[in-house]
C-alpha cells in the first residue's frame, strides 16, 4: 500500500489512502460486534477490500454515519485537537452533520443554516487537511443545497431514492452488455 502511495505521489496523483490499514481493521472488528436496528441497512462487512463489491447508497449511509462515526471516535476522539487524526475526525463529522441534518424528516432555517455551516467548513477544511484536492462539482453543488432545501423542504419529499432503486435492479440484470428482448422480457418479469 505504501508503494502504491509513494508511485501516485512520484506521477503526480494523490494518494488515496486516508485511513490505512490499522484503522480499516479496527473498522472492520467494530463492525462485527454493533448491534444495528433490523430497519438499518448494514454496510458490507469489509468495506475497502475491491473485490467485495460495490456499495449501495444505504450501505454507505449506514458505513459513513454510523461505522464509521463510531470507529473514529473511538479511536481519535480522545486524540490533542491540534493532531491530524483529531482534525481529520472533526473534518469528517463536518461532514456527517450536513448530511444528517439535510436528510431530516423536518426542515426549519435553523437547521438549513447550520447545514451550510458545516458544509462550507467541511469543504475548507477538507482543503487544507489534504492538500492537492480538489472541490468537486457535486461538492460545490452542495454549498447550494440550502437553497433547494428553502425552497422545497425536506428531501423525502423530492429526492431521487425510488429512481436509485430501479438503477440498482437494472444493475442486477444479466445483460452481457447486450440489450434486446430477452432483457425486457426478463426486466417485465421482476415486478
Amino acid at each position: 500500500m505504501e508503494q502504491t502511495r509513494q508511485e501516485q505521489a512520484r506521477r503526480g496523483g494523490k494518494a488515496t489512502n486516508v485511513l490505512g490499514k490499522e484503522t480499516l481493521e479496527e473498522i472492520h472488528a467494530d463492525m462485527e460486534h454493533l448491534n444495528l436496528p433490523s430497519w438499518v441497512s448494514r454496510a458490507p462487512r469489509h468495506p475497502g477490500v475491491s473485490k467485495r463489491g460495490k456499495f449501495t447508497a444505504d450501505q454507505w449511509r449506514t458505513f459513513c454515519t454510523i461505522n464509521l462515526v463510531f470507529t473514529l471516535t473511538r479511536l481519535w476522539g480522545s486524540e490533542p485537537t491540534d493532531s491530524r487524526k483529531r482534525k481529520m475526525l472533526d473534518n469528517f463529522m463536518d461532514l456527517v452533520t450536513a448530511v444528517k441534518l439535510a436528510n431530516m424528516q423536518k426542515m426549519t432555517p435553523e437547521r438549513i443554516h447550520q447545514y451550510e455551516i458545516h458544509m462550507r467548513r467541511y469543504l475548507e477544511t477538507l482543503i487544507i487537511l489534504y492538500p492537492g484536492t480538489t472541490v468537486t462539482p457535486y461538492q460545490h453543488l452542495a454549498l447550494h443545497f440550502g437553497v433547494l432545501l428553502r425552497q422545497f423542504g425536506p428531501t423525502h419529499g423530492w429526492r431521487c431514492f425510488p429512481f436509485e432503486r430501479y438503477n440498482y435492479l437494472l444493475q442486477q440484470i444479466p445483460t452481457n452488455m447486450k440489450f434486446g428482448k430477452s432483457t425486457i422480457k426478463l426486466f417485465n418479469n421482476m415486478w
